[in-house]
């Protein structure tokens, strides 16, 4: 969300958004004597560069050739002034120039300079107002179509000039190319036909024009090979006007569309074309979205190639802003921040903002200088560095690299080119970002509904983590539940033939939008009419609030929501073995009853019959003798101390030193069902654990050692442990349990005894040494005891690191122990002695 911040707007340093201390310290490295030769060399470099570029992208945005060396030098000292990276040349662009041509055909040179003052504004206010930052969330396949539409219509609109045709047809008055003015027929095609039709039909072409165009390209090309020290497009502008001159070749030249200026022109108020102000508003938002998208891509390019801090992008759209403003004052046509001169300028050696001052600088000694002979430069000279300009612009790799990663995003790139090319370039922009966010839609709304089987032999990682009644279907729902995907959810879902409840594993979903959410309630009463009962299980933080503010957990029914999946299944079959399932509870009485093969079609019916993972035993703790857990689904039972327990329920609750470590894997295992896959490829972990039968861990094959030991007091393990650590081990959970015999081993003291003296005839002196022993290895309180073992192996292991974590037994879940706090507290410890 964008706040406005009124303090950085009008508070100490800054007035109206401009960051002054910033600038001042900026200003200051200008005068830097280390620097002022490099940036003096870059700025002389650069303007030479430049000086046939404004000239070709002034005739491109069809304005006078001099008014782009105008523009440059007005621009240049007030961007580099006031922008945000010290690096940045700004001048004319061709991403610019199409659009300007547009609007100088159709309204005039005012309504260039009305639309530049209009960007100008809105790049300050989006600087002032800090929304540099929201510039890039432009869609790449966006920006790349439209730079290609950009190079197209750039080498088109210089083909004229190329082949020498005059602006007026020198015969055939009145007459007018096939489908000129065709109302169906998109303007670019009548263009196409009518430059055919002046240059095969007509004959209007120039061969000598033709020939300085393929000499500018030939030169400017193949220059850089023999010698960098001078800029090749330059030393082409050159050689082709002495060629033409000399020669005495009769083809269209600067003079003859405009004299240069031999100095700087006053600033004026210009008269604006403000009647116009709805029809050219579209093109300053796209001269304002251009402009800044390639002055703050400029400024990252910098930011690469220097590898200096990171540019000031508010402060850069400020410059911007003001340089679009101000050079309309003077004529001038709207600016940008343009890549390639400022990597060139780096190149050169720039240091400060000092080198953009001198590019203006020498711009300007350099068109007065050589304003004469700067006129008798061929337009075809001028139209073979726009073509250049225009190849250069388009993205071949990067249309190949976006059609190769998506097919869907190439489409986007594609069409947007074509709006861009075949109706204009605003359509364009505007096309591309409607199927950009469609498309968006189209790929988050692919929520996926998945049902989830028990799956004993672990064959999907889609899988249930204890088998449910037949007439229960479990969903594992995955990704965001907003109006894209609301139909498609409920098509899934709705299906209940035969059920009595429906389970939403909904730990996959963290946005839900209002759609959403009345979706959910939708399907409540669709199940309900059915008389079936919808259980949410995990509901994430976002969900869970907006199904809270629309009243909607009070219509589901407060307790169908649980914030853990194990206890919602586990209450879902305590629920229907209490009612619908009463026959199958019946076998929780008498183990004897449970044999046989149990019954295909219901898995939980099974699971009892079998007495397989401890379904069995489970359920009939839970019915018989445990309370009922809470229905906020944290499944906490008697016998275990939150104060000195952390639970993990997801993996954000994962401790940060325990995360990318093979304890996040046995935590992921155990309580998220993540086993993520069957067999490891080696072991990486010691377990230590008690001997209890009532644990089960959730673990790859090979994926661990465990040692087990009553009480898992490792005392005379010292050797096991040794022997796991030879193969590279390097952390080991320590696992206590609650309900562990070993807390207080007497209070079996009868039955064991009874059992040992009967069965195996043991003597009293046999067992009083081994209740000896049971008083040796005595933990009493499982976390105390768990902490003070994790000391003891360490200390005995050096680089071993133990974590204990303590296992419920009514849950099969683990906690992570807190180490700070290691006594159990008043109100628990009797409760963790049972």
């Amino acid at each position: 969300m964008i706040v406005f911040d009124a303090k950085k707007f009008l508070g100490p340093g800054s007035f109206l958004g401009i960051d002054w201390p910033y600038l001042l310290a900026e200003w200051q490295s200008m005068f830097n004597r280390g620097s002022i030769v490099s940036d003096i060399w870059a700025g002389i470099t650069v303007a030479l560069v430049a000086l046939p570029l404004n000239l070709a992208l002034a005739v491109a945005a069809g304005v006078e050739p001099g008014v782009g060396i105008t523009t440059a030098i007005i621009a240049s000292v007030i961007a580099s002034l006031f922008g945000g990276q010290r690096y940045a040349i700004t001048g004319p662009a061709a991403t610019m120039a199409v659009v300007l041509l547009q609007i100088s055909q159709t309204h005039g040179i005012a309504a260039v300079w009305l639309v530049g003052i209009i960007a100008g504004l809105l790049q300050f206010f989006a600087g002032a107002l800090r929304f540099g930052k929201l510039m890039s969330f432009i869609p790449m396949p966006v920006i790349v179509g439209f730079t290609n539409a950009i190079g197209i219509l750039i080498i088109f609109n210089s083909l004229a000039n190329f082949m020498g045709i005059p602006k007026q047809p020198i015969a055939h008055v009145g007459e007018l190319p096939p489908l000129a003015g065709h109302p169906l027929v998109p303007e670019f095609i009548e263009d196409v036909v009518g430059l055919l039709w002046h240059v095969f039909v007509r004959h209007e072409w120039n061969i000598y024009a033709v020939i300085i165009g393929f000499l500018v390209v030939m030169v400017a090309l193949l220059s850089p090979k023999i010698t960098k020290a001078i800029p090749g497009q330059l030393i082409a502008i050159v050689v082709v006007s002495l060629i033409a001159t000399i020669f005495g070749y009769d083809i269209p030249r600067i003079i003859d569309i405009s004299q240069m200026p031999r100095s700087l022109p006053s600033p004026i108020i210009p008269n604006l074309p403000w009647q116009d102000i709805q029809t050219l508003f579209t093109s300053a938002i796209t001269i304002f979205l251009l402009g800044s998208i390639e002055s703050l891509l400029s400024a990252s390019v910098a930011d690469g190639m220097t590898m200096s801090k990171k540019h000031h992008s508010d402060q850069e759209l400020i410059g911007q802003g003001l340089a679009n403003m101000i050079v309309p004052l003077f004529g001038g046509i709207p600016v940008t921040g343009v890549i390639a001169r400022t990597a060139i300028n780096i190149r050169a050696g720039a240091r400060t903002r000092l080198s953009g001052v001198i590019h203006a600088a020498v711009l300007m000694g350099l068109s007065m200088i050589f304003a004469k002979q700067a006129e008798q430069i061929p337009l075809s000279a001028l139209s073979g560095i726009l073509i250049i300009a225009g190849v250069r612009l388009l993205e071949w790799d990067s249309t190949k690299r976006i059609w190769y990663a998506s097919k869907a995003e190439g489409m986007v790139t594609i069409i947007t080119t074509l709006v861009s090319v075949f109706v204009d370039l605003t359509a364009g922009v505007m096309t591309g970002l409607l199927l950009t966010c469609g498309l968006f839609i189209r790929q988050i709304s692919a929520i996926k509904v998945i049902p989830q089987q028990y799956d004993p032999n672990r064959r999907t990682n889609i899988r249930l983590p204890i088998p449910t009644c037949k007439f229960v279907r479990t969903f594992l729902v995955d990704g965001p539940l907003f109006f894209g995907a609301a139909e498609r959810f409920v098509e899934t879902v709705s299906y209940t033939q035969n059920l009595k409840v429906v389970i939403l594993h909904m730990k996959s979903v963290h946005i839900m939008d209002l759609t959403g959410a009345q979706t959910v309630l939708a399907i409540n009463d669709q199940l309900h009419r059915g008389n079936v009962r919808l259980v949410l299980a995990e509901l994430s933080d976002q969900p869970l609030e907006i199904l809270e503010k629309i009243g909607a957990l009070d219509k589901i029914g407060r307790e169908n929501i649980f914030t853990d999946f194990r206890e919602a299944i586990l209450s879902v079959n305590e629920s229907l073995l209490e009612t619908s399932c009463r026959g199958c509870a019946a076998k929780l009485k008498s183990v004897s009853e449970r044999t046989g093969k149990g019954h295909k079609d219901c898995l939980l019916r099974r699971s009892i019959m079998l007495n397989t993972d401890k379904i069995a035993n489970l359920l009939k703790e839970r019915m018989k003798n445990m309370p009922s857990p809470t229905l906020t689904g944290l499944g906490i039972y008697a016998g275990i101390d939150l104060e000195r327990l952390l639970p993990v329920r997801t993996v954000s609750d994962i401790p940060p030193h325990l995360q990318r470590t093979p304890v996040e894997d046995l935590l992921r295992s155990q309580n998220m069902y993540d086993i993520g896959y069957d067999i490891s490829p080696a072991p990486n972990l010691i377990i230590c654990m008690c001997i209890d039968h009532r644990k089960q861990l959730h673990l790859p094959k090979n994926g661990a050692y465990i040692i087990r030991s009553p009480g898992a007091n490792m005392k005379g393990q010292e050797y096991s442990i040794a022997l796991a650590l030879g193969a590279g081990i390097n952390y080991m959970a320590l696992i206590v349990h609650n309900k562990c015999l070993m807390s207080n081993p007497f209070e079996q003291k009868e039955p064991l005894q009874k059992a040992l003296q009967t069965k195996h005839g043991w003597n009293d002196q046999q067992l009083a040494d081994a209740f000896g022993h049971f008083a040796s290895r005595q933990i009493g309180d499982p976390i105390s005891f768990a902490l003070s073992e994790r000391d003891r192996l360490q200390d005995l292991f050096k680089g071993l690191k133990v974590i204990p974590l303590l296992y419920d037994v009514y849950s099969d879940r683990l906690y992570v122990i807190k180490p700070e706090l290691g006594e159990p507290t008043q109100s628990n410890s009797l409760v963790l002695q049972t």
